[in-house]
């Protein structure tokens, strides 16, 4: 199974944004381009280990750089793992 995450903002700025703030606390990520099969106005994406997606959130809140959305990958296929709307981060 693939444990890898994938953190989709609708703007670009906001997917730089969130990988300086991710950088700066040292959290592991990769910016990569957004996977074909997941909807979003902005064409690159954020990838995180599972194991880091909780304080990665809390980076995100602070650092005001929400996800649109989050996504695990089974298989072929993507699941949304996380909706998020600007009042808080909601698991699905």
């Amino acid at each position: 199974m693939n444990t890898d995450l994938v953190a989709v903002f609708a703007t670009t700025h906001l997917t730089l944004k969130a990988e300086k703030a991710l950088k700066d606390a040292g959290v592991g990520h990769r910016t990569v381009m957004k996977p074909r099969k997941i909807s979003s106005d902005c064409g690159l994406a954020i990838r995180l280990e599972h194991s880091d997606v909780d304080r990665a959130k809390d980076i995100f809140l602070s650092s005001a750089c929400l996800p649109a959305r989050i996504y695990r990958q089974d298989g072929r296929e993507w699941e949304c793992m996380m909706e998020v709307d600007s009042e808080n981060l909601s698991g699905r």
